[in-house]
């Protein structure tokens, strides 16, 4: 996990965002990023309906010009805030899949590296990253249960999550494919459950503290194995 941790450090560093043609650190990008991040806050706190143009302007201290200038209307300024931090996980679990499949060879990867490799990125950023991250995991549990959310994880999250199914689908051979589905959403929504943070696991077992994000994952992690598992059973 720590390793995970430093490549999400090394490409959130990388300023994946930066416009062609852009000096990096120029006052257009900074007044991008002053943008993104207030957004990003604002949607998080407020949902899509709930936090306008204006607001984000105001907590930016921008004219609303400026927001229309660099982003256009609030749905594209939507899809960027999304897209930042999905490039993000793209690249991290795109990286850690290709590395699986070279030590795999011809063998099928095992369930235990995809779920832990899918799920680990966004639980590490969002328990160790920046505020900004902490938003952002707000954010995404917020669009989980959205329309708008649903299309707009389609456009940024559906290739890559494609991906690792086509690996669980080939390594549960004797599952249903549809089930393999099934139980992958199933894993992506416990994964943003544990970020959320609401502290309702703590009252169901009575504990006074939040548990830490690495126990909750390792409870995920070895949850989900065995349900993808089970998917094989008649």
């Amino acid at each position: 996990m720590r390793q995970q941790l430093r490549s999400l450090t090394l490409i959130e560093g990388s300023d994946t965002n930066r416009k062609p043609g852009r000096p990096k650190g120029g006052k257009s990008e900074q007044t991008r990023e002053r943008i993104l991040d207030a957004a990003e806050q604002l949607f998080a706190d407020r949902g899509y309906d709930g936090a306008s143009i204006r607001d984000v302007a105001a907590a930016a201290g921008l004219q609303i010009h400026s927001i229309s200038y660099h982003f256009g209307p609030k749905e594209q300024l939507f899809d960027a805030v999304v897209a930042r931090r999905a490039d993000i996980m793209t690249g991290l679990r795109g990286a850690a899949l290709e590395t699986a499949r070279q030590q795999a060879g011809a063998a099928a990867i095992p369930i235990k590296q995809l779920v832990r490799d899918y799920a680990s990125p966004f639980i590490q950023s969002a328990s160790h990253g920046d505020v900004g991250w902490r938003n952002y995991a707000a954010l995404m549990g917020r669009l989980a249960n959205s329309p708008l959310g649903t299309e707009i994880i389609a456009r940024h999250y559906d290739d890559m999550a494609r991906e690792y199914i086509t690996e669980l689908q080939r390594a549960l051979a004797g599952a249903d494919p549809e089930d393999v589905v099934e139980g992958f959403s199933a894993m992506v929504a416990a994964m943003l459950g544990i970020c959320a943070a609401t502290g309702r696991p703590e009252r169901l077992s009575g504990r006074n503290a939040q548990r830490p994000p690495e126990e909750s994952f390792e409870a995920l992690v070895r949850f989900h194995t065995a349900g993808f598992l089970a998917l094989t059973i008649a």
